[in-house]
């Protein structure tokens, strides 16, 4: 339907008798505004009588469908959905209105279709999830959550809501295994490393014991050999030793060390074993540092000259204070 026929079938707020009570208030720009907006008669219309319900501070059935009309227009209008929020939970402590919540997920379902970026609707959706649904829907919610996801890994309010509803119910239960199979599709999903890490670092303490280390290690490897100068899983595997000593991983280094001599090229693998040997600092990994900070500089990763010039500096002084 275009534009000019949902203006025909459009009915004024100020010819509908069940408004006919309420006074609408027009937007007041002063009587000389610099650059008026250019406003629909329909939206001036439907913000006109917003203006006269904020005022009288209505909360009913009537101003739920007055909102939902207002921001299918500008899904953005911060002050409409708070509004929105203050009436749901207004009319939640009125036993004489009936309405169903589910209609409020549907009507979050469908806008998020089209407008799947919009932190509104987000914020809308975390506080009817958590308000009124709770726990008992998370299942629900994980699925559009992954439904959402396989249409665009990299939505960033998507994995905020799905981090946020993870922590909020505790209900863990397959989190990685969804990750592995957005993984399958794209390794390098950097939002799918980061949602395996964010799992294992609100399930276990800090530093993670070997066992959860060498498990996570094969893993990284596994996609790293596959494609190694994906940096993703190069920083998956950095993050596995916070709070603890690399030095405490010498298989690591010799897998390391193997794949430098196999991926000549690949800047990250040369990388992780110039942190092994600045960690050691002895002088003979301290001189091997600086061959690596200088092939880095020179050959294999000149785009970052200035940074392994800095690094190489850093190292000659610590090496000549031995």
């Amino acid at each position: 339907m275009s534009s000019e026929e949902e203006s025909d079938l459009y009915t004024p707020y100020s010819e509908r008798p069940e408004w006919s009570d309420v006074t609408p208030i027009p937007q007041d720009d002063g009587p000389h505004p610099v650059c008026p907006i250019m406003y629909t008669d329909e939206f001036k219309d439907k913000m006109n009588y917003f203006r006269a319900i904020l005022k009288s501070k209505e909360k009913s059935l009537r101003v739920l469908k007055l909102l939902e009309d207002i921001v299918q227009d500008n899904p953005s209008n911060y002050t409409v959905w708070y509004y929105r929020r203050e009436v749901l939970k207004s009319i939640e402590n009125d036993t004489s209105i009936e309405y169903d919540i589910a209609d409020e997920m549907q009507l979050l379902n469908e806008m998020g279709e089209t407008d799947p970026k919009n932190y509104q609707i987000w914020n809308h959706r975390r506080f009817i999830v958590e308000k009124y649904i709770g726990a008992a829907s998370n299942e629900g919610e994980k699925l559009f959550l992954s439904d959402v996801l396989n249409e665009d890994a990299k939505n960033y309010h998507a994995w905020s809501h799905r981090q946020w509803l993870l922590k909020t119910f505790q209900q863990w239960q397959g989190e990685l295994e969804f990750v592995n199979k957005l993984l399958k599709l794209d390794h390098r999903n950097n939002s799918a490393w980061n949602h395996r890490f964010f799992v294992l670092l609100s399930n276990n303490q800090l530093p993670f014991s070997k066992e959860l280390i060498d498990r996570e290690v094969e893993f990284a490897l596994g996609y790293i050999k596959f494609s190694p100068n994906n940096e993703s899983p190069w920083s998956y595997l950095r993050g596995l030793f916070k709070g603890q000593s690399l030095l405490n991983y010498q298989d690591l280094l010799k897998q390391l060390l193997e794949l430098k001599s196999k991926y000549i090229g690949c800047s990250h693998v040369n990388s992780i074993i110039l942190d092994f040997y600045q960690e050691e600092n002895s002088k003979k990994s301290l001189e091997d540092s600086l061959n690596i900070c200088k092939l880095l500089s020179e050959t294999i990763d000149p785009i970052h000259k200035k940074y392994w010039e800095f690094k190489y500096n850093t190292i000659e002084i610590k090496l000549k204070s031995l």
